[in-house]
Formats: C-alpha cells, sequence, structure tokens
C-alpha cells in the first residue's frame, strides 16, 4: 500500500470515531442517572418527588435517538419529538411519545404545527401543577422548532429564511435574525416553560462554532443579549432587508419601539441547561488514533469559519511549510480542524454545494503534484448540503480528473468533481457537531 493510500484509510477511520463519538444516545446515557427518585444531570441532582409530571420535548436531527435513550432511562408522562423529514435521517424508535417529521432548512407550516402542539402542551399545565420538563436539542433544531408571531405567515417565515441560508451570513447571525422574528428562540420557550410554573432541562449538542448556547438551535432555554436593532442591522448588512416579505419587516421594525418582544435578557430561574456533545470531543478522538498511529498531531481549531475555498489555501500553505521546512511541528504529522465554514453562491445555481467539499477542492487545486499530504473533510451529520458529507484528496487529484477541478469550484459543483473519481465520503449519522477536517503530511519526496 502507498503512503497516501495508507494516509487516506487513516484519514477516513479518524472521521468515523469523530462521528461515532458524537453519538447522541451514548451522549444521554453518559449524561442522564436514574437510581430510585434521584435523578443526576451531569452532576446536578434532582428529586424526582418534588414533581407530578415528567413530559419529554425533542428538536433536531439528532431528537430522535436522544429521546429513545432518555425513555430508557426515565419513561416520561407525555412529549413530541420534531425530527428532520428525509431519509437520511435515521428515525430511532421512540416508543413513550410522538414523533413529527418536519422541514429543514427551510420551516413550512408543519414545522410551525408541531411547535404549536408543544407550546401547546406547555401552556396546559394547570395551576400549582408541578411539571418537570426535558428538551433534546441538536442540529436543526432552529428551523424544526419554529413558529413565528402571530403577523408574519409561515410563507413569509420561510421566504426569510430562504434569504438568510443563501446570503453568506454566519450561523450566529443567522439566528440572531430568526430570533426576532419567532415565539420560541431567544431563550422564548424556557420563559414559557417557567411562567406555568414549571422546571425545565435541556440536554444540547452543539452544531455552533464555539458552543456559544444562545446560537444552538437559537437558544429556545437560553438568554439573549442581540436586540431588534442587531437583527435589523444585519439583515441590511447582508442586503437582503429589501427582499425580506412586509410582515418581517413590519414585524422588526415594532420591535424596535418595543423592549417587552426582546427575548430575556437571563436564563429564567428554573430553567437548567447542559451541554452533553460537541466538535471538540469529536475532534479529540480523531486526534487519539492519529497519536496511536505515530504522527504528531495536533488540533489546530474547532472554531474555523470563513469562505471554504478561501480557508483552504491557509491551511494548505500550514501543510506545504511542514512539508517544507519541519515548522511549525515534523512530518509525519497529522492536522485536526471543525468548525463550520460557509459557502456563498447564487441560490438558483445550487447543485452540489457543500463546504467541505469546496474545502477539499480548493485543497486538492493548492497541493496539486505534491506527495504524502492527504486532505479529508465531512459534515459529521453525514450531509453536507443535499448529497454526500464530503470528500478525499491528495497531491495527485488534479492529476487524476478528467473534469477541469477549478471550474467545478467556482460552479459550486465539487460533489460531481469528486463522484467522478470515486473519492467523495458518505455515511450515515444521528447528529451533527459540525466539520472535521484532516490534513495528513508525510515526508518531502
Amino acid at each position: 500500500m502507498s503512503q497516501e493510500a495508507a494516509y487516506r484509510k487513516l484519514a477516513h477511520e479518524m472521521i468515523m470515531a469523530g462521528v461515532n463519538t458524537a453519538d447522541p444516545r451514548q451522549s444521554i446515557k453518559d449524561s442522564v442517572k436514574v437510581d430510585g427518585d434521584r435523578l443526576t444531570v451531569r452532576g446536578d441532582t434532582f428529586s424526582l418527588k418534588d414533581y407530578d409530571r415528567v413530559l419529554l420535548f425533542g428538536v433536531g436531527k439528532a431528537s430522535t435517538p436522544m429521546c429513545q435513550a432518555f425513555e430508557d432511562i426515565l419513561k416520561p408522562d407525555g412529549g413530541l419529538v420534531i425530527t428532520k423529514l428525509g431519509e437520511e435521517i435515521c428515525i430511532a424508535d421512540v416508543k413513550s411519545i410522538p414523533v413529527r417529521r418536519a422541514y429543514h432548512p427551510e420551516p413550512r407550516a408543519e414545522n410551525a404545527a408541531y411547535s404549536r402542539e408543544i407550546l401547546d402542551m406547555i401552556d396546559g399545565i394547570g395551576p400549582g401543577e408541578k411539571v418537570l420538563v426535558f428538551l433534546m436539542v441538536s442540529g436543526g433544531g432552529s428551523a424544526l422548532f419554529s413558529c413565528a408571531p402571530k403577523t408574519v405567515s409561515i410563507d413569509d417565515k420561510f421566504k426569510l429564511n430562504q434569504l438568510l441560508m443563501k446570503c453568506g451570513a454566519t450561523i450566529h447571525d443567522i439566528n440572531t435574525i430568526r430570533k426576532h422574528c419567532s415565539d420560541i428562540k431567544g431563550g422564548k420557550f424556557g420563559q414559557r416553560v417557567t411562567r406555568k410554573g414549571a422546571t425545565l432541562i435541556s440536554l444540547i449538542l452543539s452544531d455552533v462554532v464555539g458552543d456559544d448556547l444562545s446560537a444552538i438551535a437559537s437558544g429556545p432555554s437560553y438568554k439573549d443579549n442581540s436586540t431588534f436593532a442587531d437583527a435589523v442591522r444585519l439583515m441590511k448588512q447582508y442586503g437582503i432587508w429589501d427582499e425580506a416579505p412586509q410582515s418581517v419587516r413590519n414585524h422588526m421594525q415594532q420591535g424596535l419601539g418595543d423592549p417587552s418582544l426582546e427575548p430575556p435578557r437571563e436564563v429564567p430561574a428554573g430553567v437548567h441547561n447542559y451541554l452533553i456533545g460537541n466538535n471538540l470531543g469529536a475532534l479529540e478522538a480523531a486526534r487519539a488514533i492519529a497519536v496511536r498511529n505515530g504522527f504528531k498531531t495536533m488540533i489546530l481549531t474547532s472554531q474555523n469559519t470563513g469562505e471554504a475555498k478561501i480557508v483552504a489555501k491557509s491551511f494548505m500553505g500550514i501543510a506545504k511549510e511542514i512539508q517544507d521546512s519541519q515548522n511549525p511541528i515534523e512530518a509525519p504529522a497529522c492536522l485536526i480542524v471543525g468548525g463550520e465554514m460557509i459557502v456563498t453562491f447564487n441560490w438558483e445555481d445550487r447543485d452540489g454545494f457543500g463546504p467541505t467539499r469546496e474545502f477539499v477542492l480548493s485543497s486538492a487545486i493548492e497541493i496539486q503534484g505534491r506527495k504524502n499530504i492527504v486532505v479529508a473533510g465531512c459534515d459529521s451529520d453525514g450531509v453536507d448540503g443535499d448529497g454526500k458529507s464530503g470528500a478525499i484528496a491528495d497531491g495527485n487529484t488534479v492529476a487524476r480528473a478528467t473534469l477541469d477541478p477549478k471550474h467545478y469550484l467556482d460552479k459550486h459543483d465539487a460533489e460531481i468533481f469528486f463522484d467522478s473519481l470515486g473519492d467523495s465520503i458518505q455515511f450515515v449519522s444521528m447528529t451533527n457537531v459540525n466539520d472535521i477536517i484532516i490534513i495528513m503530511v508525510g515526508d518531502k519526496e
């Protein structure tokens, strides 16, 4: 086996180790324990005797396996799960509560209807009733758990989301705008629960760079310091204010003059948020394999952001520097990167795009002709764009190709390019904890 082939095999193994570490079922089992009436969540103790009922809700692409693992530990008295509609999403067998399948990434009427079911259950908590509410939160929760103000139709919310998806905004900026066009996001769900006298425990799998709890699924149970003024400024900054539906702009302008519409600035008493899985944990699992195989290994960051094809140039510069001067570390080296990159494109031209694939294709162009450098990248949920999650390349990728790599990079058709070489990466995953990128560098020849 050639060195490139060995590196490719190992890079794929590292990616799958990262994906498997983020398994939502194991994360729940590790985080929640019940011993008689004693409930322990990440070291904090609650007495089940203090509550009349337990409600379980799940929102996000990993919500069904999370809820399945939870009901094996503590059977709820009611609840609801909202997960993504699509064959690529694993629908775990949740027995105790109904599962609804809604749309992602653009919310539609079904999303609002299912979200309203959850709100109705919270609103149905009786006076003086003591209820313990669990909320399982994972990637995709912002779109799936979506209920716009009454003055904004779901069609207008859909149009807003389409504009947000194509404008090149970061996930933090997107969620800032979403929070100010919602009755759930930005801590409003937690506020609603505590106003009924209930206790809320949120178990959160992060798909957000830096693990900001106010940004994960737009922070339904956290606090938020952003304002309507921030939301309006960002819509204008990204050039979508004039294109946004009139009802959205009217709501935003109303919020500018009504402080009561702002999200809660503090986490209400009775709301408990626990981060139980993130990108860094996945990267550490990948690192362990590289170290075991004798590589000098660095996790460069779990907070990589920016335009994917441009960011790739910097990381390939580091890889080439390792080969040429043994800086910042000596070969054989393995660099591990996580985070969430973006792709800026025309929505009408969308076909096979995906940040990690664009990163790998741009990398392949940068290292063409180099031996003993392998780059692999994927989105940890197995769905990067609308198809395969990522790709793998080396210094010979461009030479092997019958397609023009620059053309397919510029057209955001990286999936077509890597499919033609048999170098796409595809797998089934139950969650999303952002990108996993592996850069393996051997000695220069």
